[in-house]
């Protein structure tokens, strides 16, 4: 074990080091993470990685989702109402929610509906003070938030109303997502009188079942649990994210109990764990896609030609053996069976060179082309390895002359740069934070996904816009269906992205580790993680 994890365990807050290590170890847990969060603030990124360490871990939302049946609950909401027309919902909070003490804030309330009143007039009003600071809501612009909701208004401390635009089937599921966490006004005023509004996002405060104590750059995060948490104080003392990248070390790790808990366990490593007795494995089927994104304004990827000549080139058979050890399914469309939404009568292309050639000289581009394919250098639960993947893309296009040069990329390298729109193809993905099919579709194709940069394609269709509009105006779930299904027979038909690979969520964890549950959607969760 490294010497500053080591250190790090025995320093706690835990009455004295001289009643031994076992305590400490019973109610210590270490996360061995695939890499850093770009931010402690989830509103700011689309980043799984910062999902996994911020959302569950220091915030609370309005709603939660039911794991059993996917529909709305309650959280720091205990309750809420929906108007006739559609157009307005009020909402209950929980009375005695705290908010963390932590060494650079001590609150001086409980919650109330100015904190909500906070959060959501921060992402939806340019005038608002801290709107401007952190670089936009990739998520929240995606979806268009900002035009979906027309006020916020408080009630009294504890009543809040949403009025909307228009009616949005999705907007419940919306609150419920790990972006919808509830920041502190209180702590949000006293930043902007020091004069360091920065802050808000640097040094966390939530109502979240766990607190920041400590951070290391790229090194390790340090929690310690909230003892007013309104749920429960947890029964871990300590939570600790071991910030380690490559998933041969985490797996190291794991085997000599370095870590507790594994993050994005590669398939290759499965027999391995499976095999050890001192170990468990969750295998969740999760709403998630891996594609190949071609940037739809840039030639020559403008033309559909190339853009079904390079579907028609790749293999997702070899894809899915040699990336993913065939633990997932092959894409036929951008929505994965599991959910509701999924059109069942869309199938991928089977690989066909010749007519892949014949598409490419009728495009005027018989002996290929140079292109750049940008690809994360971090592990997703939507795509293990990036750049194994992007190296069989690089092999199966170069049977067509299309010579790909892979770029490797850190995800805030990636994102900075996708700002600019210059990329010709992206090998990205999406791994849904809820069941609503509009999570996925809207966030990686629509208009103003462009805008927000989850949009990688560039692609702006308005049919397909006004489909997925449609199927939020009408309660009908079969409705709702078929507009999904249209949207999806556009994405088939015009190739703006490709879709690759549907893949299950994994997570290694030693035996000790109880209530350990794996979300199919979002990010992890340690409120009722304990030791035996």
């Amino acid at each position: 074990m490294r010497s500053w994890l080591h250190c790090l365990l025995l320093t706690t807050l835990l009455s004295g080091c001289d009643t031994g290590n076992t305590q400490l170890a019973q109610q210590s847990l270490l996360y061995c993470a695939e890499g850093a969060p770009l931010t402690f603030n989830p509103q700011l990124v689309t980043s799984s990685v910062t999902l996994d360490a911020t959302a569950h871990q220091l915030y609370d939302r309005l709603l939660d989702l039911d794991l059993d049946n996917l529909q709305p609950i309650p959280a720091l909401a205990s309750a809420w109402q929906r108007s006739p027309d559609g157009l307005s919902y009020r909402f209950t909070l929980r009375q005695n929610v705290a908010f963390h003490q932590t060494d650079w804030f001590n609150p001086g309330r409980k919650l109330t509906t100015e904190d909500v009143l906070f959060t959501f007039k921060r992402l939806t009003d340019p005038r608002h003070p801290y709107h401007d600071i952190g670089g936009g809501y990739p998520y929240f612009g995606s979806i268009g938030l900002a035009g979906l909701i027309k006020d916020v208004r408080a009630l009294d401390d504890y009543q809040v109303v949403f009025e909307l635009t228009r009616p949005d089937a999705s907007f419940l599921t919306y609150l419920a997502t790990d972006y919808a966490v509830i920041l502190s006004a209180e702590y949000g005023q006293q930043l902007l009188a020091r004069g360091t509004p920065e802050q808000l996002d640097q040094q966390p405060v939530g109502t979240g079942p766990f607190k920041l104590s400590q951070y290391r750059s790229d090194e390790y995060i340090r929690y310690l649990r909230h003892p007013d948490y309104w749920q429960g104080s947890p029964r871990l003392e300590q939570l600790v994210f071991d910030i380690t990248p490559q998933s041969s070390k985490r797996l190291a790790k794991l085997l000599t109990g370095e870590c507790d808990v594994m993050a994005y366990p590669s398939a290759s490593q499965l027999p391995v764990i499976e095999e050890d007795p001192a170990l468990r494995l969750n295998q969740e089927t999760s709403m998630n896609v891996a594609l190949l994104s071609l940037n739809t304004e840039k030639p020559p990827f403008d033309d559909i030609r190339v853009r079904k000549a390079i579907g028609l080139a790749l293999s997702r058979q070899d894809i899915l053996h040699a990336v993913y050890f065939d633990v997932g399914s092959m894409a036929e469309a951008v929505l994965p069976p599991v959910s509701w939404g999924h059109h069942p009568n869309l199938l991928a292309p089977i690989p066909d060179l010749a007519r892949a050639q014949w598409l490419l000289e009728q495009a005027g581009l018989a002996e290929g082309f140079d292109m750049e394919l940008w690809v994360s250098a971090a592990a997703h639960s939507f795509n293990p390895d990036g750049v194994k993947t992007g190296q069989l893309i690089q092999s199966q296009l170069s049977e067509l002359g299309i010579r790909v040069r892979l770029v490797p990329l850190e995800e805030q390298v990636m994102r900075s740069r996708l700002a600019e729109g210059d990329q010709d193809a992206v090998l990205t993905g999406w791994d849904a934070d809820s069941p609503d099919p509009d999570n996925m579709l809207r966030n990686l194709l629509s208009c103003q996904a462009i805008q927000a940069g989850t949009n990688t394609s560039r692609w702006c269709q308005p049919i397909f816009e006004q489909r997925l509009d449609l199927a939020l105006q009408t309660p009908l779930l079969a409705e709702r269906i078929a507009f999904y299904r249209q949207a999806q027979q556009l994405v088939h038909q015009e190739v703006p992205v490709i879709p690759l690979i549907h893949s299950l969520k994994l997570q290694a964890y030693r035996r000790q580790v109880q209530d350990l549950r794996l979300p199919p959607f979002g990010g992890v969760d340690f409120h009722l993680v304990h030791k035996e």
